[in-house]
């Protein structure tokens, strides 16, 4: 899959070189695991997931979750 389409996308124009392909590597990867997980009827992966397995494949901190707001606030 070609991803020369991320310097378009919204949230890419913003990043620096280096961050801008470790972005794209990231989404090669998730886009791969994904087709991969989908293959022979499986019920693939979600784009979070895809996303947190390839951040982990490639040695990266998956993205932290946020946190619920606390009723006593």
């Amino acid at each position: 899959m070609d991803h020369h389409y991320a310097e378009r996308r919204r949230g890419c124009r913003n990043l620096r070189d280096p961050q801008r392909e470790l972005a794209e590597q990231l989404a090669a990867r998730a886009d791969r695991l994904r087709a991969e997980a989908g293959r022979d009827g499986g019920d693939g992966l979600s784009v979070a997931d895809a996303v947190t397995l390839a951040a982990i494949q490639l040695g990266l901190e998956p993205p932290a979750a946020v946190p619920a707001p606390r009723a006593d606030t």
